[in-house]
């Protein structure tokens, strides 16, 4: 755990130079255009990808390609890993990639893929695609996925409500794509005047810290919020969720930069609430400890000192959990 750095007050307001300029981390991000038809072309694709993201300043990403979709051309699932893996190398930007499979299709095929190239480029498996089609029938690929200590993130909540959040988290799932359905568990408490209160599910999201990644423009987009202002992030953050922003399309919600400014924009996030969520992102990242901490100290950390609004940076302890 890490104690909240403190942030200068005449900061509260940042604009989007500023914005830009911070150092981001960004866990939910598909491969978007075209599906790739040759090996050349899906490594191409990958690295611009990329090189757009770098321009961000992001400087760490899980990269999510669909393998299903660049066989069509006939590569196997393999070779359509190994042309993504070699796409990685590109300047600025520590990327590593995670295998989706969507739901109904190819689910036991995709995670077995995962396992036998788990290291240091592919760190994940993730589940996509609409949420009436139940994991349940592939219940023995995520325990594969479990035996093999290989984490995984699922989209629940989008539009399949708590019930796919609930099943999301019985298989495992480690991170939650889009889980905008946790406020259908919410209460009023009547009695004790404690206010809003996480029912069995949502609160064992939030006591077990399980990260709930959020893309706010594009669930707009998709209608699961009516609009930005009527968005649960900021009361999930204040119930004490552990929250993340991402792009998860950035063809819909732009770049991870113009998340952040709408945020500021609607909400008023300053400095202090963008590190928070960055902080988070580094904590769930599907990397060691050893790299989420030198990704702390050696980018994130020195990148707000040098904006000059963070005092007692020195103070942040970056332990795990207790």
């Amino acid at each position: 755990m890490y104690e909240t750095p403190d942030i200068s007050p005449d900061r509260k307001n940042v604009n989007r130079e500023v914005l830009a300029g911070l150092p981001k981390v960004l866990l939910h991000d598909h491969l978007t255009g075209e599906p790739a038809q040759t090996p050349d072309t899906l490594t191409a694709q990958v690295r611009g990808q990329l090189t757009e993201l770098a321009a961000d300043n992001v400087v760490y990403v899980e990269l999510r390609i669909s393998p299903e979709l660049h066989t069509e051309g006939g590569l196997t699932l393999q070779e359509v890993v190994d042309c993504a893996v070699a796409g990685l190398d590109v300047p600025r930007i520590d990327a590593r990639l995670i295998l989706t499979a969507q739901r109904g299709r190819l689910i036991p095929e995709i995670a077995e893929l995962a396992v036998r190239n788990h290291g240091r480029q592919v760190v994940g498996f993730d589940v996509a695609g609409p949420e009436e089609h139940s994991l349940e029938e592939h219940a023995d690929a995520f325990r594969q996925l479990r035996e093999a200590y290989i984490p995984f993130t699922l989209h629940a909540g989008l539009d399949g409500g708590i019930d796919a959040i609930a099943e999301a988290v019985q298989l495992g799932a480690v991170r939650l794509g889009h889980p905008v359905g946790l406020i259908d568990d919410f209460h009023i408490d009547t009695e004790g005047f404690e206010g809003v209160l996480p029912g069995k599910v949502s609160g064992w999201v939030r006591d077990r810290h399980i990260t709930v990644d959020f893309s706010p423009t594009l669930e707009v987009d998709l209608e699961a919020a009516e609009e930005i202002g009527d968005h649960p992030l900021t009361l999930l953050q204040q119930l004490g969720f552990t929250c993340t922003v991402s792009t998860g399309n950035r063809e819909i919600a732009g770049s991870l930069t113009e998340q952040f400014v709408v945020l500021a924009e609607t909400f008023g996030y300053g400095l202090e609430e963008f590190f928070d969520l960055t902080v988070n992102a580094v904590r769930a990242a599907f990397i060691s400890e050893v790299e989420r901490q030198d990704l702390l100290e050696r980018i994130i950390l020195p990148s707000y000192e040098a904006q000059d609004v963070v005092e007692g940076l020195d103070q942040v302890e970056t332990d795990e959990e207790e």
